[in-house]
């Protein structure tokens, strides 16, 4: 039965779909994105210089903003002589009919420094901060307050750096938009005064690509938009598709998906923003291992570039550009107002769940031999369109728990997933480790989703992540499995908190996989997250050591064990070593060509996108980067 308890955008997102569904061939846009800024509604502002449109593509990058100054080596900073005045940014809310929100800390509400002070706002906060929609729902809030500089968590919160809340990485603005033409006013804005610019869908990054000191937030969570076409038929492309608004959460289209008896690519995380950082990083997900990644699933998608210029990028238009958004990161190349993604027919889908640990029965090394064994079948499970999400924790000295959160068998009844599962079973039985395993079989994957994963828990500043993409080969020849689980095995027995996917993306004829996703995704069986974590309220001096330790310890071991391979963009090492080829591969030297393209002056930068290595954000601390300072080009 499909849970009652869904949240009004969701039910909202259905109903629109409901009242959508259409025979087509390319989609028409949504009705806001049909919204679009002329040059003769530039010049009837009579404020040309700060709304107009950048060079045509390909042309010269001005050197100049506005007043016909030359461009600075940093950002305009809040207090500096060119920071626009009150009543500029009166006249920026005026033209934009009203969507310019000032910031406003989540926790302000906790502080009686600020006039939205209120006793019960912030026990609402304090109780809700570690809730994912919390700081979905608010315009500037992430997931991950560490990189915001925690200066304004909840009052009581050990992580909390200050006495009193300051915006710290938080943007000074934000332009809650709901239609293309709000979303090219702001960057044209932006460009025009020199004005940091980021982007927030919904903040999962987990280098908070969103975070900005000083900067304009365009915030696309309120174009929720979602059109089912039974028959899509358009590039070379037939079948059923959704067109989906970029602020479209993975919950609402598995939802969607139901209503029309359909499946939809979408992430593990409920609230992760489709059209956002999670198909512009690739986007694996629990029918990796039968279609692909959500990238490959593209069809097309409507953008506003770093000139203010409204495209759409597809195989036949801005083809370039569609080769890049599909995999070449988010905050780098404009924003993505809606995409439209191949749709496939409803599967049933089996899962099996379990844990064990150590015990007076299982040693350490007896619990780790359980591990590597299912290690060794990860090539038969992905081989078998297959999927699985684990975890492995250090409960103490020698003492060890894992639990299987699920084995997840797509487009396979109990029938048939029991046999592929049970040799791993056997294996584990036969190595002395009891498990209760617990089955269940969905007609559909949204009812599986809703029924097997576990909620996510956000707003920690307790720890932090990195990522490795192991190649299939490390687990099929025993040498190098051998090898890899030594390395995973000292990470956590170190205190590591080890996260596991057996994925892959798989082959699929029936799509354009012809993108810039990690080449390192075409080779994995194993995408593995490791975090180290501290006492919440460590001092930054121990919570740079551990993150140092992270990278250059655990995480070195890792890389060592597998040469040439890779990390997942979206959830990796804000510190990674050679970013460029650990989050992009060989498709990296095209990637920058192409952001030099379309945006010469670097209008759009996020930590570890592409052509950021040209960009600092002054006064970091190492090992600990955080978004609370000017950004500057490097000299």
């Amino acid at each position: 039965m499909v849970p009652l308890d869904l949240r009004a955008t969701a039910i909202a997102a259905v109903l629109s779909v409901l009242a959508d569904q259409t025979t087509a061939t390319c989609p028409s846009r949504f009705s806001w994105e049909n919204d679009v800024l002329t040059k003769e509604a530039i010049d009837s502002t009579n404020n040309t210089e700060l709304f107009d449109f950048g060079p045509i593509v390909g042309t010269a990058a001005s050197s100049k903003i506005i007043g016909g100054l030359p461009r600075p080596r940093c950002k305009t900073f809040p207090g500096d002589a060119l920071w626009p005045s009150n009543s500029v940014w009166n006249l920026f809310n005026l033209t934009l009919g009203g969507a310019l929100i000032q910031t406003v800390p989540l926790a302000a509400p906790c502080y009686d420094g600020w006039p939205q002070y209120d006793a019960a706002q912030c026990e609402y906060v304090k109780t809700n901060w570690n809730r994912p929609q919390l700081h979905v729902d608010d315009p500037t809030s992430a997931m991950l307050p560490l990189w915001q500089g925690r200066t304004c968590m909840p009052s009581d919160h050990p992580s909390q750096l200050f006495d009193n809340c300051t915006l710290g990485g938080y943007a000074s603005y934000s332009v809650a938009v709901t239609q293309v033409s709000q979303i090219q006013l702001a960057i044209n804005f932006a460009r025009a005064t020199n004005i940091r610019l980021v982007v927030k869908n919904t903040g999962h990054d987990f280098a908070d690509k969103s975070m900005g000191a000083g900067s304009l937030s365009i915030w696309t969570h309120k174009l929720k938009n979602i059109q089912y076409i039974p028959n899509y038929t358009c590039n070379g492309h037939s079948g059923p598709a959704f067109k989906l608004g970029s602020g479209v959460e993975t919950e609402e289209v598995y939802q969607a998906a139901e209503v029309n008896n359909v499946t939809v690519v979408g992430g593990e995380c409920r609230t992760v923003g489709m059209a956002g950082g999670y198909i512009a990083g690739g986007g694996h997900s629990p029918m990796s291992s039968l279609v692909g990644m959500g990238a490959d699933q593209v069809l097309s998608l409507d953008i506003v570039l770093p000139n203010g210029r409204f495209v759409t990028a597809s195989q036949t238009s801005y083809p370039d550009l569609f080769w890049a958004l599909r995999g070449g990161g988010g905050s780098t190349y404009g924003v993505v107002t809606s995409v439209t993604v191949k749709a496939y027919p409803q599967i049933p889908v089996s899962t099996l769940g379990f844990t064990f640990g150590t015990s007076p029965n299982v040693t350490a090394d007896t619990f780790w031999a359980g591990v590597e064994t299912y290690t060794s079948y990860f090539d038969t499970f992905t081989a078998a369109g297959a999927y699985g999400y684990w975890l492995v924790v250090n409960i103490g000295p020698g003492q060890f728990f894992f639990s299987m959160n699920p084995l997840w068998g797509g487009n396979m009844t109990l029938a048939q997933f029991q046999p592929l599962v049970q040799p791993f079973l056997d294996d584990l039985a036969d190595l002395g480790i009891p498990i209760d395993p617990v089955w269940n079989e969905y007609p559909s994957l949204y009812q599986a989703h809703s029924g097997t994963f576990p909620p996510e828990n956000v707003g920690g500043a307790d720890n932090r992540a990195a990522s490795r993409l192991f190649p299939r080969d490390n687990f099929v020849n025993p040498t190098k499995r051998n090898e890899t689980m030594a390395a995973v095995r000292y990470a956590v027995e170190a205190g590591g908190i080890l996260i596991g996917y057996n994925t892959r993306a798989a082959t699929n004829p029936a799509v354009n996989q012809t993108n810039s996703v990690n080449p390192a995704w075409r080779e994995t069986t194993g995408f593995f997250i490791l975090a180290a974590a501290w006492p919440a309220d460590a001092s930054t001096a121990v919570i740079q050591a551990q993150s140092n330790t992270l990278t250059n310890d655990w995480m070195a071991r890792w890389r060592q064990v597998s040469p040439g391979a890779g990390s997942y963009l979206s959830e990796g090492d804000i510190n990674e070593p050679n970013w460029q080829q650990s989050f992009y591969g060989s498709h990296y030297p095209r990637l920058l060509q192409l952001k030099k393209k379309y945006d010469p002056t670097g209008l759009f930068y996020a930590h570890t996108a592409v052509g950021s290595e040209d960009w600092e954000v002054e006064g970091q601390l190492p090992s600990l980067p955080t978004q609370n300072g000017r950004l500057c080009k490097k000299l």
